[in-house]
């Protein structure tokens, strides 16, 4: 009787072994899908999907239907996106713009969350670099702040830090803000904080395994926020993002 419990114990065993063993190194190929946008007062929020085993003809046959319709809407090319394959990871990039004083604070956030019908979430965002730039108007990039994931040390980098340029490596702090000011004025509501900064995130994305494997590099989300800012303190802010998704789209 005791050989026979030892024999299925050492069955049970092998097979948890062998199923975990499985879901280690069974990793699905994934392709980048879309953007998926939801702006409201100087916010806004990018999610984008990743999906493995994508129709990516009838995706576009349902994008082209639903685009024919006059009020569409963003959950309506999501819902096309999740339909056409099987959704496997949807991070999201949070932004809030508010003017304070003789300050603009760009506030932002690297989160993930499950797409519907996705069912469990084994990827993550790594290597996050930050760049951005400032193309149109009097803004200087003042200083960047950075805070750590919890219980994660705040191993940030600011690789340039220029009057109109900056970029640092935000791959452990995933939530951050950028000051903008104009040195060039004076006074709290007397400032002319109006212009155009370009951020890019540029990143790879690895699996959230016990041997973590590296599936895409240089994913690339491009966006520009307009700024208009008057001397009575009114603001505005209107974001356009850019249609790639990884470098070699940007640069090809």
């Amino acid at each position: 009787m005791r050989k026979i419990i030892f024999i299925v114990l050492i069955v049970i065993v092998a097979a948890l072994v062998g199923f975990f063993c499985w879901r280690e190194f069974s990793i699905p190929n994934i392709n980048y899908v879309g953007d998926y946008r939801s702006d409201s007062d100087h916010r806004i929020k990018i999610q984008r999907l990743y999906a493995a085993e994508v129709d990516f003809d009838a995706y576009n046959e349902e994008l082209e239907a639903i685009l024919n319709i006059t009020d569409y809407t963003e959950q309506d090319r999501l819902a096309a996106a999740i339909a056409s394959g099987q959704p496997q990871f949807f991070p999201s990039f949070s932004l809030n713009m508010q003017r304070e004083g003789d300050e603009i604070r760009i506030k932002g956030t690297i989160d993930s969350e499950l797409a519907e019908k996705q069912k469990e979430e084994r990827f993550k965002i790594d290597q996050i670099s930050l760049e951005a730039i400032i193309t149109a108007g009097a803004l200087e990039f003042d200083r960047v702040k950075t805070t750590p994931a919890i219980g994660g040390d705040d191993s940030s980098s600011v690789k340039i830090h220029a009057d109109r340029q900056m970029a640092v490596d935000i791959s452990d702090s995933p939530v951050f803000e950028i000051i903008l000011t104009n040195e060039s004025d004076e006074g709290a509501f007397g400032a002319n904080l109006s212009g155009t900064v370009t951020l890019q995130f540029i990143y790879s994305i690895r699996s959230d395994t016990f041997m973590p494997k590296t599936v895409l590099e240089e994913q690339l989300l491009q966006l520009h926020a307009i700024i208009e800012s008057n001397e009575y303190g009114v603001f505005d802010v209107k974001f356009e993002i850019e249609p790639y998704s990884n470098m070699e789209e940007l640069n090809g």
